[in-house]
């Protein structure tokens, strides 16, 4: 292998993600589909070993994405998150026992299902809140419940995960969590040296190294990677330099991430025929049901209105990166996830970004 070859199909992936994300944005397709999309062109395009080239983009996607959007938080401000505590257990409840059930009706198997509802109970982390980012939603009440749903769900995720793989993983989360707000107070001591430091070019070489380094050490405890890089996000005060020079220097390498791993997504996808077809369709039609009717609740209760409750339930449905770490607990339900997962995060893409017309036309037809 010549190091030509690897930039010529570095350089051609790239090139076809930017032909398809921008010709698919005038038919209002989200540039998440489109990567999507060139992932399960690329299985026929692209050798296999493509992915290893971008390994490093691929895997630090999601870290990247909490990062930044933990820089739109504070301790205060995450304090008061308090009120999705609620709406979690909905969404845990809502989506959890009924696909258990489900499964179990058709398979008569404990583990399966309960790896099966483990990995259909949370929606996608990347693509919620990489849509969210794009589609300038952050700034409404609905991001910020979302956002703790998300995190409510990411831990639930890693308790579930420990306990399928017979281990206490989910308890190393407590001193993570007590560590970091024991930081905060020592973090803030330090910005004025911080501050400086960001003012040389050679800073984002800091902030990326910190940031990957706290964040696998983090995943060796078996504490999430996105819980880390959200933690560390939210020690950063958005008033200081060293907020404005991240922002600046580091927003094009995590979109560049982001694009790498929806790609990588769905060309590591291997959906074969030989998984109940009666059973992934009803998986499917059942996910989508349970997420609706959990997210809708669970705005209502969090104080949202008729109209913006609904919004969010319709910005709620993609399933994702979590699903495929769950798939790898047992073999016999890889495919039949996969394939669930493939059509609920298309699915649940564009229900995403046409959620504010439904919402607007279906209220004010009530009304």
């Amino acid at each position: 292998m010549h190091s030509y070859d690897v930039l010529i199909w570095i350089g051609a992936l790239f090139s076809l993600l930017f032909l398809f994300a921008f010709s698919l944005k005038f038919f209002g397709f989200p540039y998440i589909f489109s990567f999507m999309l060139v992932g399960l062109i690329g299985k026929i395009v692209f050798q296999e070993r493509v992915i290893d080239w971008l390994a490093f983009l691929e895997h630090s996607a999601i870290v990247f994405m909490f990062f930044f959007i933990g820089l739109e938080y504070s301790f205060e401000r995450l304090g008061g998150m308090k009120r999705t505590i609620k709406p979690g257990l909905i969404d845990f409840l809502v989506n959890f026992v009924p696909i258990f059930a489900l499964s179990y009706i058709f398979t008569r198997d404990l583990i399966f299902s309960s790896v099966i509802a483990s990995a259909l109970y949370p929606s996608s982390t990347a693509i919620t809140a990489k849509l969210l980012s794009d589609y300038r939603r952050l700034v409404l009440p609905d991001a910020e419940l979302l956002i703790g749903i998300l995190i409510f769900e990411d831990l639930v995720s890693i308790i579930l995960l420990s306990l399928l793989e017979g281990g206490l993983r989910f308890l190393s989360i407590i001193p993570v969590l007590f560590g970091f707000y024991l930081l905060r107070g020592l973090v803030r001591k330090l910005m004025g040296t911080l501050d400086k430091l960001s003012e040389d070019i050679i800073f984002p070489f800091f902030v990326v190294g910190v940031l990957l380094l706290l964040c696998g050490l983090g995943e060796k405890m078996g504490v999430s990677a996105a819980l880390i890089a959200f933690l560390l996000g939210v020690m950063v005060p958005e008033e200081s330099p060293t907020f404005r020079v991240i922002e600046e220097r580091l927003l094009y390498l995590k979109e560049l991430a982001l694009g790498v791993f929806f790609f990588s997504f769905t060309y590591n996808t291997r959906v074969t025929f030989n998984q109940n077809f009666y059973l992934a369709l009803a998986l499917i039609f059942l996910s989508q049901i349970t997420k609706l009717v959990s997210t809708y609740w669970g705005a209502r209760i969090y104080g949202l209105s008729k109209k913006s409750s609904l919004r969010t339930s319709l910005s709620f449905l993609a399933r994702g990166e979590f699903s495929l770490i769950f798939a790898g607990l047992l073999p016999d339900t890889q495919s039949l996830i996969f394939f669930v997962v493939l059509v609920t995060s298309f699915l649940g893409s564009l229900s995403f970004v046409y959620a504010p017309k439904i919402a607007s036309y279906l209220i004010r037809s009530k009304g």
